[in-house]
């Protein structure tokens, strides 16, 4: 399982370092599959997904999370 977290960024979006400094999150805790995907570029915000229950400090006021990560798949066969 994974979370997401926002990140607030003006000016463009962080790098995946950059984000997991925000965080204060190791860099190996963050998916680098995932990335960084923008969420709101005119406010600077972008999501990252980081593994769940991963450790930690207390996140600088321009990231915010944990949200759930559930898996998105169709209800029933394609029709």
């Amino acid at each position: 399982m994974s979370d997401l977290y926002t990140v607030e960024r003006p000016g463009g979006p962080p790098s995946l370092v950059e984000a997991a400094a925000a965080l204060h999150k190791p860099i190996e805790d963050l998916d680098a599959g995932y990335g960084v995907v923008t969420v709101d570029p005119r406010r600077g915000l972008y999501a990252v997904r980081a593994k769940s229950g991963a450790p930690s400090a207390k996140a600088t006021t321009d990231s915010s999370g944990p949200y759930s990560d559930p898996q998105i798949a169709p209800f029933g066969p394609p029709r």
